[in-house]
């Protein structure tokens, strides 16, 4: 079954969710995406398989994966260009460096000043004030939480320093979060961004600030990480997959 919740975006949740993509853009007048993901899970077979329904269904998909694992603004330029070949809306597909540069080419398309002029931390934010265009992520391990986020971590390409793009229109208008993806991920994949997800969960308890609603994610999610890690680390089957 698949289950739809909006918390804070709208979110598709369910073994076979990433099939409701193509109609999903159709229904959204969108036919030129911008399909956003990194080296290895543009050979991955339900990459591939993604990509044949969404021209199957009438829409022309371009695929941008030349980035880094950890990601620098080069790579969000380049995805620009690309975007600017007559695509129409950006689709993120695949871990945490996929989603962010994904989001930060999103800002970057109606937005001309240096990239970097919208670090959060110099006062940018405030220059963020032209449409995002249409944006979906797809996230395919269960450690970033990027999909639902609001903010993109880019790196200098010289010195490797971390800036922060933030602003809340540059959430997803739509997440579908699909288990099937990771039933092949390998056990050391699962196990690391398993535990990245249990210290995301961790912080956001143990942070002074009061905020009862992210306590009771927080709790939530710890005890269902707590009772599925293992199994989909060991002996993956969909229940833990799922919950995971």
């Amino acid at each position: 079954m698949i289950n739809n919740f909006s918390f804070p975006t709208n979110i598709s949740f369910g073994p076979g969710a990433l099939s409701l993509l193509p109609a999903y853009l159709r229904e959204n007048s969108l036919k030129k995406p911008l399909v956003v993901t990194d080296e290895v899970v543009k050979e991955l077979p339900f990459f591939k398989k993604i990509i044949n329904q969404l021209k199957q269904g009438g829409l022309d998909p371009l695929v941008y994966s030349d980035i880094h694992k950890n990601p620098v603004k080069t790579d969000v330029l380049k995805g620009k260009q690309a975007y600017g070949h007559g695509r129409d809306c950006l689709v993120g597909l695949g871990g945490g460096a996929a989603l962010d540069v994904a989001r930060a080419i999103a800002l970057s398309i109606n937005h001309n000043r240096d990239l970097f002029d919208y670090d959060e931390l110099t006062g940018g934010t405030s220059l963020i004030t032209e449409p995002i265009p249409h944006f979906v992520t797809v996230p395919t391990t269960s450690g970033t939480g990027s999909e639902v986020g609001r903010a993109a971590i880019i790196s200098e390409d010289g010195s490797k320093k971390k800036r922060i793009l933030f602003h809340p229109d540059l959430m997803a208008k739509q997440v579908f979060a699909d288990p099937e993806l990771t039933y092949d991920l390998p056990p050391n994949i699962t196990a690391a961004t398993g535990m990245d997800a249990l210290t995301h969960h961790m912080e956001a308890f143990l942070a002074k600030g009061f905020n009862p609603m992210c306590d009771g994610i927080a709790l939530e999610g710890i005890q269902l990480i707590w009772g599925s890690l293992e199994q989909a680390v060991v002996r993956p089957d969909q229940h833990s997959r799922i919950q995971m």
